[in-house]
């Protein structure tokens, strides 16, 4: 029994390549674990990550979530981070049958292969952004309903609901992060996601910040690195609750973020505005007593601040 134990050690990341992803690994080789990614042909990866991979402590596996048996990348497996989806909330609600297929279904089929493998846990990112839709105060707390209004919240709050039948029906336990807005390094500057890596990176290089709307938009933005932090809180300890908001507690509109960056660069960025979206939430705060509670202290850095750690991040990579 103890050679059981020892083997089944490693961790599984899904979406290993991506922003979340890349950073999370980063985190978790610190500690010395040993991980499996997967992620999708061709997914890059920095190269502090494929140094460990050389060294033994990274194995890779890609292909696509829907389709991909992913039997033999749960073989020794301890625990997965579920960070993959195919969609995001601006893209959402264009084919919601396809989006349900390959996230919702792709995720039953493999809840099914992490039981036949015996996974201990599951942490799912859900999404604090797009779950509680708009019916709310604008302040948003765990226990209240969920009524997204994006097939990309729909698909995660139905990932959540899945996760809660798993463990009743296979005692699979699990963890569900309700993160809100993450930025800083790894995430792509030129993507559909990231109000703040992307304002700052146009900023940077001179281009005009686009906005939809008039900036009046209000969201919970937290740095990569308290992200991970909270997330590997809720992942490693028995806080009492398997469902936690992550962000920093705190609402700063769009024209927030623009003068943020204007005080951090020392010069007025140029704005271009463009009609709002209806996918867009006027205000979306997260409530994070619950997690205060359960894990105690929680001070995730400022806006100003942590936009400064994004520049010299980018203008290191120079």
């Amino acid at each position: 029994m103890k050679g059981i134990t020892e083997e089944k050690n490693r961790i599984l990341i899904l979406g290993a390549s991506g922003f979340i992803g890349t950073n999370l690994t980063l985190r978790l080789l610190s500690e010395q674990k040993r991980l499996t990614l997967f992620d999708r042909p061709g997914a890059l990866y920095p190269d502090a990550i494929r140094q460990a991979a050389a060294a033994g402590r990274v194995r890779f596996y890609e292909g696509d979530f829907a389709r991909t048996d992913l039997s033999a990348a749960l073989a020794e497996t301890e625990t997965v981070y579920h960070l993959i989806s195919t969609t995001c909330p601006a893209n959402s609600n264009r084919d919601v049958a396809m989006e349900m297929e390959e996230n919702l279904i792709a995720t039953i089929r493999f809840l099914d292969a992490c039981v036949a493998a015996d996974v201990k846990k599951v942490v799912f990112l859900s999404s604090g952004g797009t779950v509680y839709g708009k019916h709310h105060t604008g302040i948003c707390r765990e226990q209240e309903e969920a009524f997204p209004i994006t097939s990309y919240g729909v698909q995660k709050l139905a990932i959540e609901k899945m996760l809660y039948l798993y463990h009743e029906m296979h005692g699979l336990d699990y963890r569900i992060v309700r993160l809100s807005n993450p930025y800083g390094p790894y995430q792509r500057p030129d993507g559909v996601q990231g109000v703040v890596t992307t304002f700052t990176w146009r900023a940077i290089q001179g281009l005009p910040i686009l906005v939809y709307g008039d900036g009046s938009v209000v969201r919970d933005y937290i740095y990569i690195d308290d992200a991970v932090e909270g997330i590997l809180r809720i992942a490693k300890q028995d806080g009492g609750h398997r469902l936690y908001n992550l962000g920093r507690g705190e609402g700063r509109s769009v024209r927030d973020v623009i003068a943020a960056i204007g005080e951090v660069l020392g010069k007025e960025p140029e704005v271009t505005y463009l009609p709002g979206r209806p996918v867009d939430v006027p205000v979306n705060v997260l409530d994070i007593s619950r997690f205060r509670q359960d894990f105690g202290p929680f001070d995730p850095i400022c806006l100003t601040e942590g936009i400064r750690r994004l520049t010299e991040f980018y203008r290191h990579q120079e």
